[in-house]
């Protein structure tokens, strides 16, 4: 193989490695990001804080009310046993009273009864996502350290390999070497391929036999048939 397609080949390898290095640099910084969901735990968190508040006055008010109710049922029960009144259309109104603020009441109870028991299913939820924060910000301290220890490492593995890339790719053809670099910055796969079997390892198409000997008759690599990179032997 000559010497221009065999630092092609190498160089094709730099190429390979920085872009693995790239996407795990890529992957890690989405985590970086995502902080193992904390923060999207903290915005529900709020939602569920805001509710309970909702919730708690609500109770409030509700409670309020059942007082109010049981006071004004009081005084109508104090009133109509009083033995004060006596026109019965009076009694008859006072007992119809009585019973539909009775009715009114029992309605606010059971709303009530409903809204303890959101309130109290609403508090264990928000406990639960308390400390389902505490403990992954508990990891997420470790966890930063990795993903930033890898991040540099793969960072200062990234520059030595691109200083070894840009000396390699110093001894090459210009021409080549700007054909190369269109194929692989744009497939981030394969800038270079090989003939084998008479056929190409980039597209695995069986060249004709007048390509294959233009391809064995060139020092130097060749766009490939479906022009998705350069060939060599």
């Amino acid at each position: 193989m000559a010497e221009e397609n065999h630092n092609l080949f190498e160089l094709q390898k730099y190429d390979l490695s920085i872009f693995k290095i790239e996407d795990r640099v890529n992957q890690i910084l989405e985590k970086l990001n995502d902080k193992l969901g904390i923060d999207d735990l903290k915005s529900k968190l709020v939602l569920i804080e805001e509710k309970f508040l909702d919730l708690t006055k609500l109770q409030i008010n509700v409670t309020q009310l059942i007082d109010q109710t049981s006071n004004e049922i009081n005084e109508l029960n104090t009133t109509l046993y009083s033995g004060k009144i006596r026109n019965t259309k009076e009694v008859k109104a006072l007992e119809i009273e009585i019973k539909s603020k009775t009715e009114l009441l029992s309605s606010y109870e059971d709303k009530l009864n409903k809204i303890i028991e959101n309130v109290s299913k609403l508090r264990d939820i928000k406990e639960n996502y308390e400390l389902k924060i505490f403990s992954l910000e508990e990891k997420w301290i470790e966890y930063e350290k990795k993903f930033n220890s890898e991040v540099e490492k793969l960072n200062n593995d990234k520059l030595s390999i691109g200083n070894k890339r840009k000396i390699l790719s110093e001894k090459l053809d210009k021409n080549i070497l700007n054909l190369y670099d269109s194929f692989i910055f744009k497939s981030r796969n394969v800038g270079i391929s090989r003939l084998e079997n008479r056929r190409s390892t980039c597209c695995k198409i069986e060249l004709p036999n007048a390509f294959i000997e233009k391809i064995k008759n060139s020092d130097l690599p060749i766009v490939c048939n479906c022009g998705k990179s350069l060939i060599s032997e």
